[in-house]
C-alpha cells in the first residue's frame, strides 16, 4: 500500500532526510518506502528484502555481516555505549533473531551507523561504501581497532612517578624564573631583587625598620614602571615582619633561590620520567601560568582530577608542565609537541587570559583527531569563555588531517566532568546525542551527552561537501 509523503516523513524523515526529499518528486521512491515500512508492520524485514528495498532506491545493497552488525547484533567491542544510541532510553536488540521486526530495531542500526560514519568518516557515502560489502568479523575488528584496551591499560602496572614540587614552589620553574636567576652569579644583581633593594633604601633613610607592606606596594610601583610587573608578581616574598637592612631583603631572596635550585632539578628530572613514559602517554595538561596563583590552581586542579577514584583503577599517566622543565626553551617546545603527540587525550585548562603556546597545542591535538577536554574557569568571567567556546567559536572544532573528519572539543566547567570523561574515554564507554541543525533536513551534529558539545558534523551544503572531500585527499 502507497503511504503519503507525510507517513513516510514521519518514520522515517530523521535518518533519511535525501530520500523523504527526492520521493516528493518520485513515485518509484514512495512505493520503495512504503514496501518498507508494510514489512515492519507484517512482522519483519529481512536482509534480502531491505537490499531489494535499496536497490528499488537506486541505492546499493549491505552484505548479511553489515545487516547482522548494525540491525540484530549489540557488539562487545565498540568506541561508545551503542545501547545508549537512543538519547531518553537503553536499548538492546531481540537476542538471537534474524531479521528486523520493528522499526524501532531499524532505527537503532541506522543510527549507530549514522554515528559511526560522524565519528571515522566524515560522510554517509564513503562509510557506507567501506563498510557495506564486509563480513560481521570484518567490521567488528575494523571498530577493535578504534577501542582503547581497557584491561590493558588496568593491569600495564605502575610507572616511577615525577618528583612532586610544592605548590608554592612550582611558579619558580618557568622560564621567567630561570632567566631571572641564572643569569647573575650573584642574587643581589637579579633585576627583582634590585628593585626591592632600591626600594628598601628609599623607604629606610631616616634609619626606620620597613613595613613589608609598604615595601611590597613601593616595589610594586616601581616594577610597573620598569615593565618589569610580570617579574614582581611571580617572585616577590611576602613576610610579615618588619625588615631592617638589605640583609633581610636578601634573606628573603637567598631562600628563594635556595628552592628554586631545588624545583629546578626536580623539574628537570621529571622530565625524564616523562620521556621515559611518552609511549603510554594517557593525558597531557595544557595550561600557561603568569603568577604564582595559577600555579596553586593548577596544582590542586590536577590533584583533583588525577585522584578521582574513576580513574583510579588505570594507573593514569599525564603530563603535567608545572612539573617539568628543559635546560633550554627549545628543547620544551619539541617534549611538548611530543607529548602532545603521544598522548590518548589533551586536557586544555581555559584561563582569562590565553598563551600562543596553549592555544597551539589544542589546535594540534584537534587536528590530530585526539579527544580534547576543555575546563573552563567556573567564575563568571569563565562562564563567558565556556559559553563563547560551546557554541560561538568556530575553531574549536578542526579538521582531523589524516582523515578529513571533524573534531571538536568537549567543553565544560563542570570539575568533576574531567573524570568522568576521561573514564568514558579510557573504557569505550563515550555517550552522544545525534542532532539535526535548526532549520535543516539534513544538517547532522553530534553532541557528547555529558557536555553537550558538539563532537562531529556533517554539512547538508552540497557544494561544501562536494569540495571539500573532491580536494582533501588529493596530493599536490
Amino acid at each position: 500500500m502507497a503511504r503519503s509523503i507525510e507517513q513516510i516523513e514521519n518514520a522515517l524523515g530523521n535518518y533519511f532526510p535525501a530520500l523523504v526529499r527526492h520521493a516528493r518528486d518520485n513515485n518509484d521512491l514512495i512505493i520503495a518506502a512504503s514496501r518498507l515500512l508494510d514489512s515492519l508492520e507484517e512482522g519483519s524485514l529481512s536482509w534480502a528484502k531491505l537490499n531489494q528495498i535499496m536497490h528499488l532506491c537506486s541505492q546499493a545493497g549491505m552484505s548479511q555481516g553489515f545487516y547482522k552488525y548494525y540491525f540484530l547484533t549489540n557488539p562487545k567491542h565498540h568506541p561508545y555505549k551503542t545501547e545508549h544510541i537512543f538519547e531518553d532510553k537503553e536499548y538492546k536488540p531481540p537476542e538471537e533473531k534474524t531479521e528486523v521486526y520493528n522499526l524501532e530495531q531499524l532505527n537503532w542500526g541506522v543510527r549507530r551507523f549514522i554515528v559511526d560514519s560522524m565519528l571515522y568518516w566524515g560522510n554517509f557515502r564513503q562509510a557506507y561504501r567501506d563498510l557495506r560489502d564486509k563480513s560481521y568479523d570484518d567490521i567488528e575488528h575494523i571498530f577493535k581497532h578504534f577501542c582503547l584496551d581497557k584491561q590493558s591499560l588496568v593491569h600495564r602496572g605502575a610507572v616511577v612517578p615525577p618528583e612532586n614540587i610544592p605548590r608554592d614552589e612550582r611558579y619558580l620553574i618557568t622560564e621567567m624564573a630561570c632567566k631571572t636567576f641564572e643569569a647573575q652569579e650573584d642574587i643581589k644583581n637579579a633585576s627583582h631583587v634590585k628593585i626591592a633593594l632600591e626600594c628598601f633604601e628609599e623607604l629606610s633613610k631616616d634609619g626606620k625598620s620597613v613595613n613589608p607592606s609598604h615595601l611590597k606596594a613601593l616595589t610594586k610601583e616601581k616594577a610597573r614602571g620598569q615593565n618589569q610587573l610580570a617579574l614582581f608578581d611571580l617572585l616577590y616574598e611576602d613576610t610579615s615582619e618588619n625588615i631592617n637592612s638589605k640583609d633581610e631583603v636578601m634573606a628573603l631572596y637567598q631562600a628563594q633561590h635556595t628552592a628554586f635550585k631545588n624545583a629546578r632539578q626536580k623539574a628537570l628530572s621529571n622530565t625524564k620520567i616523562y620521556l621515559s613514559i611518552c609511549n603510554d602517554l594517557d593525558v597531557y595538561v595544557a595550561t600557561s601560568m603568569r603568577t604564582r596563583e595559577d600555579f596553586r590552581e593548577m596544582a590542586k586542579a590536577c590533584k583533583e582530577i588525577f585522584s578521582n577514584r574513576l580513574l583510579s583503577q588505570y594507573n593514569t599517566r599525564y603530563f603535567d608542565p608545572t612539573l617539568s622543565a628543559a635546560n633550554y626553551h627549545e628543547d620544551k617546545g619539541i617534549i611538548e609537541c611530543l607529548m602532545v603527540k603521544t598522548c590518548k587525550v589533551l586536557l586544555y585548562f581555559a584561563q582569562h587570559k590565553e598563551s600562543l603556546g596553549k592555544v597551539s597545542e589544542l589546535a594540534m591535538a584537534l587536528s590530530l583527531g585526539k579527544p580534547v577536554i576543555i575546563l573552563c574557569p567556573s567564575d563568571a568571567r569563565g562562564t563567558e569563555i565556556y559559553e563563547f567556546y560551546l557554541e560561538k567559536h568556530p575553531l574549536l572544532r578542526l579538521v582531523e588531517f589524516k582523515t578529513g573528519v571533524v573534531n571538536g572539543a568537549l567543553v565544560t566547567q563542570d570539575l568533576p566532568h574531567v573524570a568522568v570523561l576521561l573514564d568514558r574515554i579510557f573504557s569505550n564507554q563515550m555517550e552522544y546525542n545525534l542532532e539535526k541543525k535548526a532549520n535543516t533536513e539534513g544538517y547532522y551534529l553530534l553532541k557528547e551527552r555529558l557536555t553537550k558539545s558538539t563532537f562531529r558534523i556533517i554539512t547538508d551544503d552540497q557544494l561544501l561537501t562536494e569540495t571539500f572531500w573532491n580536494n582533501y585527499h588529493s596530493v599536490y
